[in-house]
């Protein structure tokens, strides 16, 4: 169950969707609940003989639309809501006779539905809606250490609607940062990491390249921090190049430095594109601006046996600063350094052999054996009150 699958698909619904492919094969049946779905996505699943059933969301607008504050203010009241009891039309999807209710997203949904269904729960996090309604603990562009009142008190309500949910936090960090925000952790919470794959080489050995090709894959969204790499690279470095893959709101701002030759632009890729890209390039860019829960691209870079730069406030758990990559301040200054280091050969073998190192928790085939170990566990377990 999660709150959008629309296209182009980030990395929390790229996700959903590996996750839902690898237990259709393991002979499981699966159906993914959603608020919204693009006609596209809902065909190619169907083709795979995986079903998506649409409930209604209480979304004003399509989650990959901005919509006007009033209409914000209506969404955020109904979520809060919905947190305190579940949409008719939820509770007859959910009366359904599931075995397990894997919850990724309830934005749009309402956090009602964790308590509204006799099968067991299963929620992993993949962003911060369940103590921010903005999902990402940014306020002003900077990220807030401690919750304003009105999400403390919403946090309350999801507190109680998750308590028998068996809960799934990426890493440590991130529960440690839903705790500050007033989640009450359930002790029976665990982080399990997750899974990725990808369809070329793995771990292979990072080797002098000329020119150098820095990658950065992603949603052209500000917060990915477009506008930051963009900053940063200027007119580029000798013996480099920037390569920019992905499509969103800074299209043009991409396409403008691509028509002046500072920057490659890829647009969005599939996967074969992807592996094409990370195997010819030399390093991953990542510069996030706000809190990363994953960060797809890291895990396609460590899995690729690439350093990958990003930022000390993103903190993605692909990297390790220092052993498969590099974490700079998030400003200009700090990212062309962090570059200009992955430059020399030497530290980018040196990077790209901790990035191989990390390859093995990554990959997904354990991943799957570890989500249906916590199916069983959830089923087993009576329910716990959070304390």
């Amino acid at each position: 169950m999660t709150g959008s699958l629309l296209a182009p698909l980030g990395g929390a619904e790229q996700y959903v969707l590996e996750l839902a492919r690898a237990q259709h094969a393991a002979g499981h049946d699966v159906t993914i609940v959603t608020g919204w779905a693009s006609p596209e996505v809902v065909a190619t699943l169907g083709a795979e003989g995986i079903a998506v059933q649409r409930v209604r969301s209480r979304r004003p607008h399509a989650p990959n639309r901005r919509g006007s504050r009033p209409g914000a203010l209506l969404f955020h009241a109904l979520d809060l809501l919905d947190s305190l009891r579940t949409p008719r039309a939820l509770r007859r999807a959910l009366a359904t006779g599931w075995d397990v209710v894997h919850v990724h997203r309830i934005a749009g949904i309402g956090a009602g539905l964790l308590r509204s269904t006799p099968a067991p729960v299963v929620v992993t996090v993949h962003d911060y809606s369940l103590v921010d309604t903005a999902s990402n603990l940014l306020r002003r562009g900077v990220v807030a250490e401690r919750a304003p009142l009105l999400q403390r008190l919403r946090t309350r309500v999801i507190s109680r609607a998750a308590e028998r949910a068996l809960i799934v936090f990426p890493s440590e960090q991130l529960r440690e940062r839903h705790r500050a925000w007033g989640l009450r952790v359930p002790g029976s919470s665990v982080v399990v990491p997750h899974g990725w794959r990808i369809g070329g080489p793995r771990g292979a050995a990072a080797a002098p390249a000329s020119p150098v090709v820095f990658l950065f894959v992603g949603k052209l969204l500000p917060t990915k921090g477009v506008h930051l790499l963009l900053d940063a690279w200027g007119d580029g470095m000798p013996g480099a190049e920037l390569w920019i893959a992905g499509a969103g709101p800074l299209d043009d701002a991409v396409a403008a430095a691509a028509r002046a030759g500072r920057v490659r632009q890829l647009g969005w890729l599939d996967a074969a594109a992807r592996d094409t890209a990370l195997a010819a390039a030399s390093a991953m860019v990542l510069p996030s601006t706000g809190p990363e829960i994953f960060l797809l691209a890291a895990a396609e870079g460590a899995l690729a046996g690439l350093p990958v730069l990003s930022t000390t406030v993103a903190a993605p758990p692909a990297v390790r600063d220092g052993e498969s990559g590099i974490l700079v301040a998030p400003d200009a200054a700090s990212l062309r350094a962090g570059m200009q280091r992955l430059l020399d050969p030497a530290e980018r073998s040196r990077l790209a052999a901790g990035a191989r190192d990390l390859a093995a928790d990554l990959d997904f085939d354990t991943h799957l054996h570890r989500v249906l170990a916590l199916y069983a566990r959830a089923g087993a377990r009576e329910p716990e009150v959070a304390r």
